[in-house]
């Protein structure tokens, strides 16, 4: 499947692989969740789009199916093995008036156009020489740019018609919040459950909710991030030996430095790395109180 991933983002073919995210075998075979399998394709160059509840993993494809037909990237749209995708839970269902308002109808028939025809034959997929694959490989870089806009505009219209918000980067918390949680899927919902009890005892914490993992923004990152956090926490569901850390650290840690270098931001927090609930290892609220 990964090397299909990767011709279906180089052509530039809008598509959505929808993902109960699980344990890949190591030393030991296990059917539990963790995110081991999707990080093991964020270098194909498919968006990825996170959902943390039953209800967001409904609306989420909607969304997802909406934004590759209007970027052309192509999207996988996960969530958390067992503790998502085996939750029985109550969710409000989009009707079917709703998903034909939002569907960009011209887009589907633009991308059915592109299908090869002998009415109007193409070339694809041939073999390219040093002299001109290089270029060609970064023509895509438009493309990417725009993926985040065509999401959030995506979540914008959905709020729209159906009242329920998101955004790629949500924060949670504490407007002044001096140590945040940075994370995504399931665990999303407990950790602001523990917030909202440190709140109370007046201590200045929030949670920072990624849903949009690729292509990763770091100047939007930034922008939901408090100015004022002094301690970051980021939290990965996978492990990667003989990495420095794990994926999504690095993202955040990369944009904090480089923004503190460029001088955009004017103190760089602690950030700290931490590994969590692999192959659906209990995370309950008092390791999460810890992480805050």
């Amino acid at each position: 499947m990964i090397p299909t991933l990767y011709k279906l983002a180089g052509q530039l073919t809008p598509f959505v692989l929808h993902v109960a995210a699980r344990t890949v075998a190591t030393h030991a075979l296990s059917i539990f969740g963790d995110h081991s399998d999707v990080m093991a394709v964020r270098q194909t160059g498919c968006a990825m789009l996170c959902a943390s509840s039953v209800q967001e993993a409904q609306d989420f494809a909607l969304i997802s199916h909406i934004a590759t037909l209007k970027s052309r990237v192509p999207f996988i749209h996960f969530f958390d093995g067992f503790r998502t995708s085996h939750e029985i839970n109550k969710i409000v269902p989009l009707a079917d008036a709703t998903l034909l308002s939002l569907l960009p109808q011209a887009d589907i028939d633009a991308h059915r156009a592109r299908a090869l025809n002998p009415e109007h034959p193409v070339i694809r997929g041939t073999s390219a020489n040093p002299d001109t694959y290089f270029q060609s490989r970064e023509a895509t870089n438009p493309w990417y740019n725009a993926v985040y806009n065509h999401v959030e505009q995506a979540m914008n219209d959905f709020a729209a018609a159906t009242g329920r918000e998101y955004k790629p980067f949500e924060y949670y918390g504490h407007p002044q919040a001096e140590r945040v949680i940075v994370l995504m899927g399931s665990a999303i919902g407990t950790c602001e459950e523990v917030v909202d009890e440190l709140l109370t005892r007046g201590e200045k914490v929030g949670v920072l909710k990624v849903r949009l993992f690729r292509p990763f923004s770091a100047k939007h990152l930034l922008s939901a991030l408090p100015e004022s956090a002094r301690s970051v926490a980021v939290l990965d569901r996978t492990k990667e030996p003989g990495a420095h850390a794990e994926p999504l650290y690095l993202d955040v840690m990369t944009a904090l430095a480089e923004a503190f270098s460029n001088g955009e931001r004017e103190t760089l927090p602690r950030v700290i790395g931490g590994r969590y609930g692999l192959s659906s290892k209990e995370f309950g609220p008092g390791l999460r109180a810890g992480g805050v």
